[in-house]
């Protein structure tokens, strides 16, 4: 079981937030992109993967995150970045958390997750 976390942003993250936010996540993890589906992958020096990050997606329905996720302290409209990390890995856990944080830090908004 994967081990996911959602960014609500207030602001769009831009490229500059994404590339802090993966320094926050790791500073000496490998990155690999998916263009086609805009997926980022972040890959531990040993070669695990530890987290895997859509694009961001506007959320322009009022009280759809509250819906989904039950947060109500959402911004509105939010930007919705969804991060996943492989399960039972305290690691993986912890960069999908710093992620998701420093692009939380960076743009304003909450955060929500699986545990």
């Amino acid at each position: 079981m994967t081990f996911d976390i959602v960014a609500l942003c207030r602001d769009q993250p831009g490229p500059g937030e994404l590339i802090a936010a993966m320094r926050a996540a790791g500073t000496q993890l490998r990155v690999n992109t998916i263009d086609e589906s805009k997926l980022i992958q972040l890959y531990h020096e040993d070669g695990r993967l530890l987290l895997s990050t859509e694009g961001a997606r506007l959320v322009q329905v009022p009280g759809e995150a509250q819906r989904l996720l039950g947060v109500s302290d959402a911004p509105h409209p939010a930007w919705w970045v969804e991060t996943h990390a492989p399960g039972r890995d305290p690691e993986a856990e912890a960069a999908a958390r710093n992620f998701t944080g420093a692009l939380i830090a960076a743009s304003g908004g909450v955060s929500w997750s699986t545990r």
